[in-house]
C-alpha cells in the first residue's frame, strides 16, 4: 500500500530551473511526498507547461538564462489561466532588495539557496493549503452568487404567478359570485331557461377557475422533481379518438371541423392519464387559436421507431421569437385565442415536462398567418426494457 497522504496526490507542482542537478533535488524531495511534478528548464517553456499543466503552485528560480524569474513570474501572473497560482521564488540571491522585488512580481515566499528539503516541504505545503483553502473560498462564492440569483430568478416567478394567477382567476370568480347573488335576489322572477343558462354560465365559470388550479398544482409538482408515471402498454388511437370527442364540443361551438388522419399503430407504453392530459392541451390549444370556421387537422403515425401525433391548426400562427419561450411557464405571448378562451400560460409548459418524462420529444413548426403545427413523438419501447 502507498504510504503517501491522499490529500497530497492531486496537487501538482512545477519547477522551473535551467539547473537540472537543482532541479533533480527539488524533483526527488516533492515527488518522495507524493505531488505531481512538471518540470521546465526555462522562463519561456514555464509559461507554456504552465497554461497545459495548471499547477497548484509553481516553484521558480530566479538567475536564468534568456527570460528570468522576475519577468515569467509577471507573464504567469498577466495569464488568466495562471494569475491565482501561487509562485515560490528560489534564489541564491539573497539581497533585501532581491527578496522585495520578488514580493513586488506577484511571489507569495521567497527561499535562499541553498535550501534545507525540510524548509521546502514547510512551505510548499503551507502555500497549497493556503491555495486550496483560496479556491474553496472562491467556489463557495460562485456557488452562493448563483444560489442567490436562483433565489432572485424563484422570486421573479411568484410575483409573475401570482400575477397571473390573481388577474386570470378573479374574472371566472367575479362572474360566479355575480350569477350566484343575481339568483339569490331574483331567482323567482327569472324562467327555468334563464334559470338553466345562467347556472351553466356559473359551471363554465367554475370549470376554468378548476382548469387553472390544476395547471398551477401541476407544475408545482413537476418542478419540485415529484411527477410520477403510471406506465403501461396502451392504445394511444383509442386515447386520442376520445380526447378528440371530448374536444368536439369546443370545435363545434367555434364551427372549427377536426380532420382525422389515423395511420395503424402498435400498443406503446405511456401513462394514460398523463398522455390524455398532453393530447387535451394540444387539441384544446389548437382549437382555442384557431379562427371560427377553419380547421384543425390531427395526425397519428409509426416511423423510425417512434410514435408520432401532429395537431396542426389555421390560426394567426407563432412569431418566431415566441417559439422560444412558448414551452416555459407563464408565458403570455404574442398570440391571442381567438374565442375569449382563458389559460394560465403553464399548459404547453406542463406538456413538455411530461413528454419528456416518457423519454419523448415535443417541436412546434409554425409561420405568421398560416397556422401553427405541435408535433410530439414517443419512443416505441416495450415494457420490460422502459427504463428511467
Amino acid at each position: 500500500m502507498s504510504s503517501i497522504p491522499p490529500d497530497r496526490e492531486d496537487f501538482k507542482i512545477l519547477i522551473v530551473d535551467d539547473t537540472p542537478a537543482n532541479v533533480e533535488v527539488l524533483q526527488k524531495t516533492l515527488e518522495v511526498e507524493g505531488y505531481n511534478i512538471s518540470v521546465a528548464l526555462s522562463g519561456e517553456k514555464a509559461l507554456t507547461i504552465a497554461s497545459r499543466f495548471m499547477p497548484d503552485l509553481i516553484l521558480l528560480d530566479i538567475m536564468m538564462e534568456g527570460m528570468d524569474g522576475y519577468e515569467t513570474c509577471r507573464r504567469l501572473k498577466a495569464d488568466p489561466k495562471t494569475t491565482g497560482t501561487p509562485v515560490i521564488f528560489i534564489s541564491a540571491r539573497n539581497d533585501i532588495e532581491d527578496v522585495v522585488e520578488g514580493f513586488n512580481q506577484g511571489g507569495v515566499d521567497y527561499i535562499v539557496k541553498p535550501f534545507k528539503s525540510g524548509e521546502v516541504l514547510a512551505r510548499v505545503k503551507t502555500h497549497l493549503q493556503l491555495h486550496s483553502l483560496k479556491k474553496q473560498r472562491e467556489a463557495l462564492i460562485q456557488e452562493l452568487e448563483k444560489k442567490n440569483e436562483d433565489l432572485v430568478s424563484l422570486n421573479e416567478i411568484k410575483n409573475k404567478f401570482l400575477g397571473i394567477a390573481a388577474h386570470d382567476i378573479r374574472n371566472p370568480l367575479s362572474s360566479i359570485k355575480g350569477f350566484v347573488e343575481l339568483l339569490e335576489l331574483s331567482g323567482e322572477s327569472f324562467s327555468q331557461k334563464e334559470h338553466d343558462e345562467m347556472l351553466q354560465l356559473v359551471g363554465k365559470s367554475v370549470n376554468e377557475v378548476l382548469g387553472m388550479v390544476d395547471d398551477l398544482l401541476d407544475i408545482s409538482v413537476i418542478e419540485s422533481g415529484n411527477l410520477k408515471l403510471d406506465l403501461g402498454p396502451g392504445d394511444l388511437t383509442a386515447l386520442l379518438k376520445e380526447r378528440i370527442q371530448i374536444n368536439s364540443g369546443h370545435a363545434r361551438g367555434k364551427d372549427i371541423s377536426i380532420n382525422e388522419d389515423f395511420h395503424d399503430i402498435e400498443p406503446i407504453v405511456f401513462d394514460r392519464g398523463r398522455m390524455a392530459q398532453v393530447l387535451d392541451n394540444l387539441i384544446s390549444n389548437a382549437i382555442k387559436y384557431s379562427p371560427l370556421g377553419s380547421s384543425v387537422f390531427i395526425e397519428l403515425r409509426q416511423e423510425d421507431g417512434w410514435t408520432h401525433v401532429r395537431v396542426r391548426d389555421e390560426g394567426q400562427g407563432i412569431r418566431p421569437e415566441d417559439q422560444e419561450q412558448i414551452f416555459r411557464g407563464f408565458q403570455k405571448l404574442g398570440a391571442r385565442p381567438t374565442g375569449g378562451e382563458k389559460s394560465t400560460g403553464l399548459g404547453l409548459a406542463i406538456v413538455k415536462n411530461i413528454v419528456e418524462s416518457h423519454q419523448g420529444k415535443i417541436g412546434v413548426y409554425s409561420e405568421v398567418g398560416k397556422g401553427s403545427t405541435f408535433e410530439v413523438a414517443l419512443p416505441n419501447l416495450e415494457m420490460p426494457d422502459y427504463r428511467f
